[in-house]
C-alpha cells in the first residue's frame, strides 16, 4: 500500500511538473468571479479555477510581492490576496470605475475614470506595494478615459478608450512626454510587450491587436481580435488575448485564433509562485495539487 501511494504521488509530480513549474499568466474571469491559469510557454488552460474572485467586475490580477491584487471596476475597490488565493484585504476610497494597472519599481499604478468615492476623475491614483497611498496624476486632457498602464523604457504608456491620445506617454512622477501613439484605431485597453520590446496593444472597438513600435509608436501590423480586452505574448511566440468569450491565443504562422478557455476575458499578467524546496503544493481544485518549480 505503501508502496502504491509513492509511486501515485511520483506519477503526480512528473504529470504535472511540464504544466506548472510555479509559473503562470493568469487572467481574472469577470463573468464567473474565478482567477484562470495558463502555461505562460504555449497558453494551454492550467486551472479553470485557481480562486473565486469577491465580484466587483475584475479587469486585472497583477501579482505585487508575496501578494496579488485584483482590481475591480464596479466594486471600486482593489482587493488583495495571497499567491494561494486566501482573501487578504482591499484598498478603497478614492477610487471609482478602475481599469487595469501597472507596476513600476516599487510603485502600483491604477487607472482611474470616475468621482464617486472621493476618486479624481481621469487619471492614475498611485500606492506603494504595502497599499500606502502616493497621490495620483490627472490625465483628463490627455488620455480621458484611462484603460491600461504599461512600465516602458523607465516610463509610463497609458492607453485610452477615448481621445485625446489612444497612448500617452508619461514620466513615472506623472509629467506628459507627449503622445505615444495616436490613430484611426480606438478603444486600447491592456498593453504589453513583445520579445522585441515592441508594444502589443489590445484595440476593442477595432477589434484588433495592434503591434506598435516600441521606440517611436508607430503601427508596425495589427491581427483580427474581436473586442480585444487584454493581450499578452507567449514564451512560444504565439499571442494570447481575450474578449468577453474568453481567452484565445493567435497562431503567428498560420494567421488564426484558437478559444482556449471559455469566460470573461479581461486583462492577462505574469504570475510567479516560489516553491521552497523545489516541491509547491498548491489549492489547484484537485488539479496537479503536487508541482514542481525550476
Amino acid at each position: 500500500m505503501r508502496a502504491r501511494l509513492l509511486g501515485a504521488a511520483l506519477a503526480t509530480v512528473v504529470a504535472c511538473a511540464g504544466l506548472a513549474n510555479g509559473q503562470y499568466i493568469m487572467m481574472p474571469d469577470s463573468t464567473n468571479n474565478v482567477v484562470v491559469l495558463f502555461d505562460p510557454f504555449s497558453g494551454g488552460l492550467v486551472n479553470s479555477a485557481y480562486f473565486a474572485t469577491s465580484g466587483g467586475t475584475t479587469l486585472h490580477a497583477m501579482q505585487v510581492g508575496s501578494e496579488i491584487w485584483i482590481s475591480e471596476q464596479v466594486g471600486d475597490r482593489i482587493s488583495r490576496w495571497s499567491l494561494t488565493g486566501s482573501y487578504l484585504g482591499a484598498i478603497t476610497g478614492g477610487l471609482d470605475n478602475i481599469r487595469g494597472m501597472g507596476l513600476a519599481r516599487d510603485t502600483v499604478y491604477v487607472t482611474n475614470s470616475g468621482t464617486n468615492n472621493g476618486a479624481p476623475g481621469a487619471a492614475v491614483v498611485m500606492y506603494d506595494t504595502s497599499g500606502g497611498s502616493l497621490g495620483s496624476f490627472a490625465t483628463v486632457t490627455t488620455a480621458p478615459s484611462p484603460f491600461g498602464v504599461l512600465y516602458h523604457q523607465g516610463d509610463l504608456l497609458v492607453s485610452s478608450s477615448s481621445a485625446n491620445d489612444d497612448i500617452h506617454h508619461y514620466m513615472l512622477d506623472g509629467s506628459s512626454v507627449g503622445t505615444f501613439h495616436n490613430s484611426s484605431l480606438s478603444f486600447f485597453e491592456q498593453m504589453n510587450h513583445d520579445v522585441n520590446g515592441n508594444v502589443l496593444a489590445a484595440v476593442f472597438s477595432s477589434n484588433v491587436v495592434a503591434v506598435l513600435d516600441g521606440n517611436t509608436g508607430a503601427q508596425l501590423s495589427t491581427f483580427t481580435a474581436a473586442n480585444a480586452r487584454g493581450v499578452y505574448q507567449l514564451g512560444n511566440g504565439n499571442i494570447m488575448w481575450t474578449n468577453s468569450s474568453g481567452a484565445w491565443i493567435y497562431d503567428v504562422n498560420s494567421g488564426s485564433s484558437t478559444l482556449v478557455y471559455s469566460g470573461g476575458g479581461r486583462y492577462l499578467d505574469y504570475l510567479a509562485i516560489p516553491t521552497p524546496g523545489g516541491l509547491a503544493v498548491l489549492a489547484l481544485s484537485g488539479l496537479c495539487a503536487i508541482r514542481r518549480h525550476r
